[in-house]
């Protein structure tokens, strides 16, 4: 299982499992949290927390054997 960008994680030689992480969001928001600030206002939220995206591909499964 990697934590990793879809192409990276379609391109290796068995397609791994795969967490993607939502950095386009994550720079977004901070980008707004930092415009903010400079804006002379406080965020609203001090922790923000953004849910990754789980892909399972052939790189996991069942174990052999396993019912």
């Amino acid at each position: 299982v990697a934590v990793c960008p879809e192409q990276v994680a379609t391109q290796a030689s068995v397609r791994l499992t795969s967490v993607a992480i939502p950095a386009q969001e994550m720079g977004r928001r901070a980008v707004e949290l930092t415009v903010t600030k400079l804006a002379g206002g406080a965020p609203e939220e001090q922790v923000t927390l953004l849910a990754p995206e789980l892909t399972v591909r052939s790189s996991s499964g069942r174990a052999p054997g396993a019912p």
